[in-house]
């Protein structure tokens, strides 16, 4: 299937589904964050009808936590990526913990700068929680997480991507290219706590809808399937790549789809 003309991600978080897009198998954010899609990247392509490295004409994001759209910055702009990788590695000689805490006390994100990604990207990764700085300390001194070496040589290596930021998916007017338009939608799950943001059930259905309605293909994750008629479920729990999920009561991964899935994941018989 060809590219498309436009891929949404309408709860973007950390965009890992366009990196892999865009930038093959193993392209990543160069910060996670909990509940990115990244181990199900392949699985939920497959299923759009696309693989790694088919890239898109454009993307969209939409995302409302600041510390994330300072990160989607840096995905468009390879410059500012490079200037802000170059910045994280000249801490790598630094305490992690005084980095941290010297760091987080310059408060919240503020204007799009190399040192700001920097520091967000820091920030954002030696926490308790991924993504939420208030949840604790909690880096490669005292677990397993990357230094700020390793960080800086992922943020120096992103793709740069063609891409439109907006703050709130629910003021978007889907838009209708000329091609193929993907829509993705990765809301805040409806039993899981420790987002800054939340989307009702409702306003998940509406956007799905809203941008259906236009012709688009749109893909909701979800920890159930959402009973909408005439779209499509599928189950891909068993098809995570890396670590297993674990801020989350339900373990189970659906994706609901308004199309027709062009691929449709094997299920596993039980011996007994």
């Amino acid at each position: 299937m060809s590219r498309p003309a436009l891929f949404a991600e309408l709860c973007a978080g950390t965009a890992a589904l366009s990196l892999r897009l865009e930038g093959g198998r193993y392209a990543r954010p160069p910060v996670s964050r909990m509940g990115a899609k990244t181990g199900y990247g392949k699985v939920i392509l497959h299923i759009m009808g696309l693989a790694a490295g088919d890239g898109a004409e454009h993307y969209l994001w939409c995302e409302p936590d600041d510390g994330c759209r300072l990160l989607l910055e840096a995905y468009r702009d390879r410059q500012l990526a490079l200037k802000a990788a170059a910045i994280i590695r000249g801490w790598a000689d630094e305490d992690p913990r005084t980095l941290w805490d010297r760091l987080r006390a310059e408060g919240p994100v503020a204007d799009v700068t190399p040192r700001e990604v920097a520091r967000w990207a820091i920030c954002s990764r030696w926490c308790v929680r991924v993504g939420q700085i208030s949840s604790g300390y909690s880096g490669p001194d005292i677990w397993s997480q990357p230094t700020a070496a390793g960080i800086g040589r992922a943020m120096g290596i992103v793709p740069t991507l063609p891409g439109t930021i907006h703050p709130d998916a629910r003021q978007v007017g889907p838009p209708s290219p000329p091609g193929r338009v993907v829509a993705y939608i990765d809301p805040p799950y409806q039993d899981t706590t420790g987002y800054g943001h939340d989307l009702t059930r409702a306003e998940v259905v509406a956007l799905a809808m809203r941008w259906a309605d236009v012709g688009a293909d749109v893909y909701i994750s979800e920890a159930e399937p959402i009973d909408l008629p005439g779209w499509h479920h599928v189950d891909i729990t068993g098809h995570r790549r890396g670590q297993k999920r674990t801020f989350s009561k339900q373990q189970r991964e659906w994706l609901t789809c308004s199309a027709r899935p062009h691929w449709t994941p094997p299920t596993q018989v039980s011996m007994w």
